[in-house]
């Protein structure tokens, strides 16, 4: 199958309905870590455009969306966490169930990688994947990130603690 083409642009209000019936899909909650309290999409999808904004705000973090070429949203994906005593900030993304597997996601970070090392001044980018995530993982290491190690039930989740992959890209990495 052929990746759509796509491109990134900044979250928009009229995003918040897209935005929040992805992430209520199980599919797509069970691998992104959502914090919700709401089960209405367009609440959920308002709390993650004011998280976003916030952390454009702050300087602690960025969000793009992913967009095909004829405008409809897919995904998003970005950097939050900014930890100024190491230069670096976690990595996040998901993508709408149907466009899984059709490459969109990496042709996304490569778009948004390069620009988030240098929009936050970062020295590194980290990303923590569940194990059972097999595709993120492969995602990453497709896209130049270098796997660091399993940190052992690190994350609370409402069925229990989870281990997480951590995974890591250097500015001087990116190619």
């Amino acid at each position: 199958m052929r990746s759509p083409a796509v491109h990134l642009r900044d979250p928009r209000a009229a995003d918040a309905l897209v935005i929040g019936a992805a992430l209520l899909d199980a599919r797509v909650a069970a691998h992104y870590g959502l914090a919700t309290e709401s089960g209405d999409a367009r609440t959920v999808g308002q709390e993650q455009l004011e998280w976003m904004h916030a952390l454009q705000s702050s300087g602690d973090g960025w969000w793009q969306v992913i967009a095909a070429s004829g405008g409809s949203l897919l995904g998003a994906v970005g950097a939050y966490d900014r930890d100024d005593a190491g230069d670096s900030a976690d990595l996040g993304f998901w993508l709408r169930h149907d466009a899984w597997r059709q490459g969109v996601m990496r042709q996304a970070l490569r778009l948004f990688v390069p620009q988030a090392f240098a929009r936050l001044r970062l020295h590194s980018l980290l990303a923590y994947v569940e194990p059972a995530n097999e595709a993120s993982a492969r995602l990453l290491r497709a896209s130049g990130f270098q796997y660091e190690g399993l940190l052992r039930e690190c994350a609370r989740r409402p069925g229990g603690y989870v281990s997480l992959q951590r995974f890591s890209l250097l500015r001087s990495e990116l190619s």
